[in-house]
């Protein structure tokens, strides 16, 4: 049975170009706080070029644009330097599927493969365990009022604010007893994904929430819009990931593209 004291954990968190691997969208930010039980013991915070343009909500979501990209290692030139930060250690990540999605397809056009034999994901620990409006993280740090960080890189803030609402949640759990062997799973590297197209926890709750959205989009040529919809589905075509919608604004059905939806707010 694990240990948290002597137990080597790895908090890892990523930012990517999009919403889909399979459409061609990479990483650009990669953090990895490493920890042996509580204590920091080094840490791992990497911007990347992903040789491709970044959509109009990672522009917004991760504050990189390509004056912070030039110049970057690529993935390539990185990935011996993530995985040996990532090997002997329980991965610790936060909507891991979404994560893993993105890692496992960078290792594969190398030619590798990831398998992943000690994988404990928070936002299924928090979905678990604990009755709340929301899984976010930024939500989940606030109701466990637990520190969040603002220095470094997005992925480095959302790793270090994973590490602490981790230990916390590990912390409240132990009144039911459940260890660390309980919450470890395994990620083997899939094909496609097999139950669904994976997004991110505030994205997808809100798609999901069964109430109104309102949204700032911004089409093909730029231009931002304001309106609320109804979701009806996320659909994958030809080119990309899209919701089919009610908008309200005119009063009929629409199509859009998830990766130029900048902001989602949900209807109280």
């Amino acid at each position: 049975m694990l240990e948290l004291s002597n137990t080597r954990f790895s908090f890892l968190d990523i930012e990517t170009t999009g919403l889909s691997p399979w459409f061609g969208d990479r990483i650009c930010q990669v953090a990895v706080i490493s920890t042996e039980g509580k204590r920091i013991k080094r840490t791992l915070d990497l911007i990347i070029d992903p040789e491709r343009e970044l959509s109009p909500s990672a522009l917004r979501v991760n504050g990189l644009d390509e004056d912070a990209l030039k110049g970057k290692p690529n993935f390539a030139e990185v990935a011996d330097t993530i995985a040996a930060a990532l090997t002997d250690s329980v991965i610790v990540c936060h909507n891991a599927k979404f994560d893993m999605q993105f890692l496992d397809n960078e290792y594969r056009k190398l030619g590798r493969t990831i398998e992943i034999p000690n994988l404990i994901d928070t936002l299924l620990m928090a979905r678990e365990y604990y009755e709340l409006p929301s899984y976010g993280l930024s939500r989940l740090s606030q109701d466990f009022q637990v520190s969040t960080y603002i220095e470094g890189s997005r992925a480095f803030a959302d790793a270090i604010t994973m590490k602490n609402l981790f230990f916390t949640m590990i912390d409240s759990l132990k009144t039911v007893n459940k260890s660390l062997d309980d919450l470890i799973g395994i990620y083997n590297s899939p094909a496609w994904p097999q139950e669904g197209i994976y997004l991110p926890t505030e994205l997808s709750e809100a798609i999901h929430s069964g109430k109104r959205l309102f949204i700032q989009y911004m089409d093909k040529d730029g231009e931002t819009s304001e309106r609320w919809i109804t979701p009806k589905e996320v659909i994958g075509l030809s080119d990309y990931l899209y919701l089919q919608a009610y908008c309200h604004t005119r009063e009929a059905d629409r199509t859009f593209r998830l990766d130029r939806i900048l902001s989602v707010k949900i209807e109280e």
